[in-house]
């Protein structure tokens, strides 16, 4: 088993089989329960077209993910230097490439974890309606390179930054402005600065694609150009993490 790899399981342990890790579990179900449980019995959205209510379900799926990746990404550098083990694993004859890529597995193992968990939570709200196998198709393709994307952008503050609460703090201010699209509707993003802002943000990318191929029946290949800004963004994000964690000093 290589040193990555043993990272990697390392790190998915420390999410899957502690009760620290299970506590973000049960968090993400009784999250997804709740947001579920309002999309389904308010008298408002019960109107809503079944597309429009997984739409709104995949957004708030993609909205978690990038939570719980940012999270895990801070915690495997700034949380391990806290608590005094960062140093001695940089002190392992292990290169920081294969120490990266098994911190970054654990970032993608969390995010798979949480993609399996929203599947019934999808199907409970859209199971009646159309696009629901598209939508979560969609989720993977798209959704899945911009949650990870914030899980590298953690693991750059945790290298930057010498306090996890200062980079969850700016962690949370990025994601949160990035995930504006989901409050803001298409027509309040009109003005060009709300176009030059859909143009560059990941998360916009995410939400166009979810639109187009749940609401508008589009397929997912026709999305290319919202695929490339998610892919363009995931490349940036492990080109900057990559460089943040060699410059950590020992």
């Amino acid at each position: 088993m290589t040193a990555t790899s043993l990272i990697a399981r390392k790190e998915s342990g420390e999410l899957l089989l502690s009760l620290r890790g299970l506590a973000w579990l049960m968090a993400v179900a009784v999250s997804l329960s709740l947001f579920g449980l309002l999309l389904v019995s308010n008298t408002e959205l019960s109107l809503l077209d079944n597309a429009q209510v997984v739409y709104d379900m995949v957004g708030i799926v993609t909205a978690l993910g990038g939570l719980l990746s940012l999270v895990v990404g801070i915690d495997a550098v700034a949380g391990e230097r806290e608590r005094g083990s960062l140093v001695p694993l940089l002190l392992t004859p292990v290169s920081r490439d294969a120490i990266l890529a098994g911190k970054l597995g654990g970032v993608a193992i969390a995010w798979a974890v949480m993609y399996v968990l929203a599947l019934p939570y999808l199907w409970a709200v859209g199971s009646t309606g159309q696009n629901l196998i598209q939508g979560m198709l969609v989720l993977a393709v798209v959704g899945s390179p911009v949650v990870l994307g914030f899980g590298f952008f953690g693991m750059i503050l945790g290298s930057r930054l010498t306090s996890a609460r200062a980079g969850l703090f700016t962690g949370l201010i990025t994601l949160i402005a990035s995930a504006s699209p989901l409050l803001l509707g298409p027509s309040l993003r009109q003005s060009a600065i709300g176009r030059a802002f859909d143009a560059v943000n990941p998360f916009s990318a995410a939400v166009n694609a979810y639109d187009a191929v749940i609401i508008d029946s589009q397929t997912i290949a026709s999305q290319w150009p919202h695929i490339a800004v998610a892919a363009v963004w995931i490349g940036l994000l492990l080109w900057l993490a990559r460089s943040a964690f060699r410059r950590i000093a020992r």
